[in-house]
């Protein structure tokens, strides 16, 4: 029988979403995680998690690993040096020059009980998109625990289906959905949510016609979060305005808004993401909410789930198979099932 993890293997060299580099497979790039504590007698842990991580994803299926101290040869060839933070706009160059597929990093924290918070980010070249996420763990003994647990949460991540959970919504909570099903297929939805034990929040109602289209729902895909996200990599740097003497009030009144819009809906997403849930669970009652997006023949689905108190993305998942009934069920039997991480 074919083990999980060759399994995996097998998927994650064969998917679209890698650009590989290499005929041997794609290449995982480690930068440092940066210690956030502020105990210099932790410093050391800087270079340790990266190159643990490095090792373990390397131990479970063929890919080409470059750990930090490599990468800092092939920086100083090039009269630049690995640096311990990077903003997101820098990583399409950075990829480019160390010639990797993926870039992770990330920071950690040492909290009370000798416990570590671990948050890592974990860069796709070719799809220009950031996945991050945090893991609590507990120090010495179970570090290497730890490891395993956030190389597996890495895995699911780069599977096919780019699967991550924090945790499970327990049947008996109140969610809002939004989909861009209509009509019967809207009401087909909310039937099997409400069978499965959960309440719904009546966000779209039953309407005939959505005004939430396939386009539009695609913008939900990507979520920015505290602890948790998937996201498009921006660069401010990108939006160029134009102007001399030969520009007049109306243009510069069209300059300073479009400024503005990019300012609220780009670098400010978070607060504003943050007023939005807060409107809806004033409005609403609701838990979470849940956004089911198919495509156009409905034979496929994609969810993001988004816990209203934390403001967290806790449940995202892709290309889940089926018509609206088996996609329905297979989406509720993710949301209650216990999550198992060693």
């Amino acid at each position: 029988m074919i083990s999980r993890a060759a399994i995996i293997a097998i998927t994650l060299l064969g998917l679209p979403l890698i650009t590989a580099r290499a005929s041997a497979g794609p290449t995982m790039a480690f930068g440092y995680l940066v210690n956030e504590s502020r105990d210099v007698n932790h410093e050391y842990l800087e270079t340790i998690f990266p190159n643990s991580f490095a090792s373990s994803i390397k131990n479970i299926f063929q890919v080409n690993v470059v750990k930090p101290g490599q990468i800092e040869r092939l920086l100083e060839k090039q009269g630049r040096r690995l640096e311990k933070r990077y903003r997101p706009c820098d990583l399409m160059d950075l990829t480019d020059r160390i010639r990797s597929d993926y870039f992770i990093y990330g920071s950690f924290l040492t909290l009370p009980n000798n416990r570590i918070k671990i948050r890592l980010n974990l860069y796709s070249h070719g799809m220009n998109r950031i996945f991050s996420f945090t893991n609590i763990g507990r120090m010495e003994k179970e570090i290497f625990k730890l490891v395993d647990r956030i190389t597996n949460i890495m895995i699911d991540f780069l599977g096919n289906n780019n699967f991550f959970m924090s945790r499970i919504v327990p049947r008996g909570k109140k969610i809002g959905i939004l989909t861009n099903l209509e009509g019967g297929d809207l009401n087909s939805l909310y039937c099997a949510f409400l069978k499965g034990g959960y309440r719904i929040a009546s966000m779209q109602g039953n309407s005939l016609y959505n005004t939430l289209s396939r386009e539009l729902i695609g913008n939900f895909k990507y979520i920015s979060a505290p602890e948790n996200s998937y996201q498009i990599v921006s660069d401010p740097r990108a939006v160029r305005v134009l102007h001399s003497t030969w520009t007049g009030r109306g243009y510069y009144e069209e300059i300073n808004y479009r400024r503005e819009i990019y300012r609220i809906f780009d670098q400010n997403y978070m607060n504003e993401k943050s007023r939005a849930l807060e409107k809806l669970a004033g409005r609403h009652n609701i838990d979470t909410v849940l956004i089911i997006g198919f495509n156009a023949p409905k034979t496929k689905a994609w969810v993001r789930c988004v816990d209203i108190d934390s403001k967290d993305l806790i449940w995202m998942e892709s290309n889940i198979r089926g018509g609206i009934t088996d996609v329905c069920g297979k989406i509720l039997d993710r949301m209650s099932m216990e999550i198992i991480r060693k």
